[in-house]
């Protein structure tokens, strides 16, 4: 059984710690660089300061085996 893994980041942001976190609309950016991702928060909280920012990561595991032929 073969199980690969795929790391990525992305950024939530909120306008106030009553409200639920959310990724900024029409924008679905992910990083495999947890250095690019810091970066882009950064900027992010740069951008909104008066926003909450965090950063996500998303694991993927794919798990490969072989079926049954019935």
């Amino acid at each position: 059984m073969h199980q690969p893994t795929t790391r990525t980041y992305f950024i939530q942001s909120r306008p106030a710690p009553s409200q639920p976190w959310q990724q900024a609309s029409g924008i679905h950016a992910t990083w495999e660089s947890k250095t690019k991702a810091v970066q882009r928060l950064a900027d992010r909280r740069r951008q909104q300061p008066s926003w909450e920012h965090r950063l996500m990561e998303r694991l993927v595991t794919v798990t490969e085996q072989p079926a049954t032929e019935d």
